[in-house]
């Protein structure tokens, strides 16, 4: 099926709705650029929405004590109507609450973005905030502590990079972080949803078989490296160290590959090793 086809559009609303609240202090940070202090849960079933229910609506309290409504939209598609949708939401919103709202809409799509974000005539104007998630450096989203903000890695600006380097860095990232085998199974069935968003479904598989594949009996990174027994055993051991260290520090995989010259491969199978007992 393809990105736009509708019978695709109820499994990507459905991880984003799973993830938001895991992924809301990120967004609200990294790509609102918002300070908030304070949130909490208020309804989102408002009266006379025949469309759908608002994608996330917290009321928060940012570090000057001010109170208001977040709402934060997701869009896969360019929508013409999409500046009335969010005005309709917005007056209903002030209506029930009585509180200022700020409206964020955060564009997911590949195509450019061209809905109106304002409604300008003789006796309504009104505007809300739009960000582009392709226009977003992806290093925010793969180094993020949060596994749900790594999994937006895939929609980010990849444009300047390697897109299968980066996405085989995200794959091996989500096997090191998520230790739960169901956990990260259906992380990684997220991951292969959003990648049809950007048609990289079929490098995501190939980079999948790859990383399963990697090493069979030569897991270790260093079974080749010098010719004696106590040598390896002993570069073995320091690099352990340096890479176990490095990660506990919370170094970047990339990081990590520059300092020590080791692949994200080795780095993974090193990661899922048991922790030397010296450290």
């Amino acid at each position: 099926m393809k990105p736009n086809d509708p019978r695709q559009g109820g499994m990507y609303d459905k991880i984003l709705k799973e993830n938001m609240e895991a992924n809301l202090s990120g967004i609200v940070e990294q790509v609102l650029s918002l300070k908030i202090t304070t949130s909490e849960e208020i309804s989102d079933d408002l009266q006379h929405t025949k469309e759908r229910k608002p994608d996330l609506l917290k009321k928060v309290q940012d570090e000057t004590g001010r109170s208001y409504i977040l709402h934060i939209e997701y869009q896969r598609q360019n929508d013409q109507n999409m500046a009335y949708r969010m005005a309709e939401y917005s007056v209903m919103l002030q209506r029930r609450y009585k509180l200022p709202v700020s409206q964020h809409m955060i564009y997911l799509g590949k195509e450019k973005l061209n809905m109106p974000t304002q409604i300008d005539t003789t006796n309504f104007k009104f505007s809300y905030d739009a960000k582009t998630i392709s226009s977003i450096d992806y290093k925010l989203f793969l180094h993020h502590e949060v596994v749900e903000m790594k999994l937006l890695t895939i929609l980010a600006d990849l444009s300047e990079v390697d897109e299968k380097a980066v996405m085989k860095e995200l794959v091996l990232e989500i096997q090191s972080v998520v230790v739960e085998e169901l956990a990260r199974g259906k992380y990684i069935n997220q991951l292969k949803a959003l990648a049809q968003l950007r048609d990289l479904g079929p490098t995501l598989e190939n980079i999948m078989d790859e990383v399963a594949n990697f090493y069979v009996e030569e897991k270790d990174p260093f079974f080749k490296r010098g010719e004696k027994k106590g040598e390896i055993k002993g570069e073995r051991k320091a690099l352990f160290k340096t890479v176990f260290k490095m990660k506990e520090l919370g170094f970047p995989i990339l990081s990590i590959v520059q300092i020590t010259g080791l692949t994200p491969e080795e780095i993974h199978n090193i990661s899922l090793s048991e922790k030397p007992q010296s450290l």
